[in-house]
């Protein structure tokens, strides 16, 4: 008779982390992970493998039966597809409440937190985190835990995490030097103006209650909410053409076309019936200057005041 296989899930997070190489079978509530089928061991890993960075991956394996081990079975699967029909329903806007930018997402501070990414961030004495849920926090750097292939975890006994926001793509914000090319360019290179905007939200929020220790920066030039670079960039290359009655937020404006005051009529016709409207063709075209000075004989007799005399001393 065949032995009956086991399966679990095996986690490797590679040497380019800034935690260097670890692995380790997948646990839940600290106690190993086991599958009947390999199915069920490979749609867990598919499920883990969309939530991690790329220095993570997630790998169903034939292992070991282990004491203690949480079994998931079929029947056990079953039941969890029947569950969400099951459950209270939503309420939204309470979810809505727990979402605000600062504040914990339960009633209760959960005591251990198990992270999966984090960084030095750019707040003083501050640690940039993602959670197992892709939700993104700012704790602070002694509570932060790693030790050897254990998963990560936040001390947040005395309540000391702070919930930044649910958005993953918000935590490459909060650390490093930033990015070689404009944020105009950016948006052109990964980036989006919702992105921009989410930011910008975050910076007159949540991230106003810690210091700064350096500056996110593009091109050498620090973050702008939306609205002011967009404005900036506008009035620099609009201007170039004298195109200010369109400053409309947009950088692909014509100049404004100027208005024809000939009535459809050529050089010729023009020079026929109002020549006098036409400038001379013969010599040089007086100045402005000279043609007020012809106009204004008060200009000769100025020149012949006397020199204002010198101050006694």
């Amino acid at each position: 008779m065949e032995k009956e296989k086991t399966y679990g899930v095996w986690a490797e997070r590679s040497g380019a982390s800034m935690f260097g190489y670890a692995a380790a079978w997948c646990k839940e509530d600290g106690k190993p992970l086991e599958f009947d089928t390999e199915k069920m061991a490979q749609d867990y890993a598919a499920e883990m493998n969309g939530k991690t960075t790329a220095n993570v991956h997630y790998y169903a394996r034939e292992k070991e039966p282990e004491p203690g081990a949480v079994r998931k079975t079929a029947a056990q699967e079953e039941l969890d597809a029947r569950a969400p029909s099951q459950t209270v329903p939503r309420n939204e806007a309470a979810e809505k409440l727990n979402e605000i930018p600062g504040r914990q997402l339960r009633a209760e501070p959960e005591p251990m937190v198990e992270i999966r990414s984090a960084v030095h961030s750019n707040y003083a004495g501050m640690v940039a985190m993602l959670d197992a849920d892709n939700r993104v926090y700012l704790g602070k750097e002694e509570c932060y835990h790693f030790a050897g292939d254990q998963p990560a975890y936040y001390d947040n006994s005395g309540g000391s995490l702070c919930f930044v926001t649910d958005r993953a793509d918000m935590y490459y914000f909060l650390y490093g030097d930033g990015w070689a090319h404009t944020q105009e360019e950016m948006l052109g290179h990964g980036l989006t103006a919702d992105q921009y905007a989410e930011f910008a939200r975050l910076q007159h929020g949540v991230l106003r209650q810690f210091e700064v220790q350096r500056e996110l920066r593009f091109a050498g030039q620090p973050f702008q909410a939306q609205e002011n670079y967009l404005r900036n960039a506008e009035l620099y290359e609009e201007g170039q053409t004298g195109n200010y009655n369109m400053m409309d937020g947009r950088l692909d404006n014509e100049p404004p076309e100027r208005p024809d005051l000939t009535d459809g009529q050529t050089w010729e016709e023009i020079r026929e019936l109002a020549p006098e409207t036409l400038p001379e063709e013969t010599g040089e075209k007086p100045s402005l200057m000279e043609r007020l000075k012809a106009g204004c004989p008060e200009y000769e007799e100025g020149k012949n005041v006397p020199a204002f005399p010198e101050r006694e001393r």
